[in-house]
């Protein structure tokens, strides 16, 4: 537990994001005493998983199940429905084959960190399509081989504008990730914009209006971080899997559909040529030691 408490508590605090904090409340007396409690409970020496129903989870899920908290808490005293979760990230641990050893503990927690801080920014259902983006490389990471993936999203859409946010919200979590911030100037417009928290609805993007002049700003500066990411895809060592899986994610010309760059704009073929070098190189465990 302590090993895996960090990720644990993510799952807890994104399933409060979409439950009625009335029955939390009435449980726990408050959302920020909800993580420890819930905790606590699962720590009791007479809560065993072996005994759970079968329509109750078994796994890292367990601990978005909140219905079921509120009624191990209150002995079924206080009633409450199903409601929308998001699970986190995975637990820890996983042997990488022959001589190699990751530090798997140490590569979730850092995930796990920043999609928290990610979380603080963006829309609920953007860290759920970053999970599904990145579900390869999160089921390595986890002591299963064949971990259950249920990951609810709240808005409905189609196949082909899943696969736009997707890529969204992997490109925002590798602008964090990478603290590109930091290595190119005047980033205010685009983070006013897709890091500045609205609605949780398409285009998950915050209120605000913008000029013609403003969208062009943005979409020149996002080409900037395109150049940024190959600049350091192409100093990323073949041993660092981690960043070159989160590279992965993004290696799709739809990053250049999400953000409006027309087909017709100078120097496209170069941006999207750029996009598809970023999965080049081994980025999973499993091709980096076959």
């Amino acid at each position: 537990m302590d090993k895996n408490r960090q990720v644990i508590e993510l799952v807890i605090e994104h399933a409060l994001e979409n439950f009625d904090e009335k029955a939390i409340s009435l449980a726990f007396q408050s959302q920020a005493s909800a993580v420890s409690k819930i905790i606590n409970l699962f720590l009791l020496s007479h809560f065993s998983g072996e005994r759970l129903n079968s329509g109750i989870a078994k796994d890292i899920n367990l601990f978005s199940q909140l219905a079921f908290w509120i009624r191990f808490k209150s002995a079924g005293s206080i009633h409450v429905g199903y409601a929308p979760y998001k699970q986190a990230l995975v637990e820890s641990v996983h042997e990488q084959s022959g001589s190699k050893q990751v530090d798997i503990d140490f590569h979730v927690q850092k995930l796990a960190r920043n999609l928290s801080e990610l979380n603080q920014h963006v829309a609920p259902d953007l860290i759920g399509y970053w999970l599904q983006a990145n579900k390869k490389l999160l089921n390595e990471l986890a002591v299963s081989d064949d971990l259950s993936w249920d990951i609810e999203i709240e808005n409905e859409v189609s196949a082909p504008q899943i696969t736009r946010y997707k890529v969204d919200a992997s490109f925002r979590y590798l602008y964090q990730f990478l603290n590109i911030k930091e290595h190119i100037n005047s980033v205010e417009l685009y983070e006013n914009k897709y890091f500045v928290k609205g609605l949780n609805r398409p285009q998950y993007v915050a209120e605000q209006s913008e000029t013609h002049q403003t969208k062009h700003q943005v979409r020149q500066k996002i080409k900037q971080i395109i150049n940024r990411f190959h600049s350091i895809h192409t100093q990323t060592g073949d041993n660092d899997f981690l960043t070159r899986a989160l590279f992965k994610a993004i290696a799709k010309k739809a990053v250049l559909d999400v953000y409006e760059i027309n087909k017709n704009e100078r120097n496209y073929s170069d941006y999207a040529h750029k996009l598809k070098q970023l999965k080049n190189k081994p980025s999973t465990i499993l091709e980096q030691v076959s």
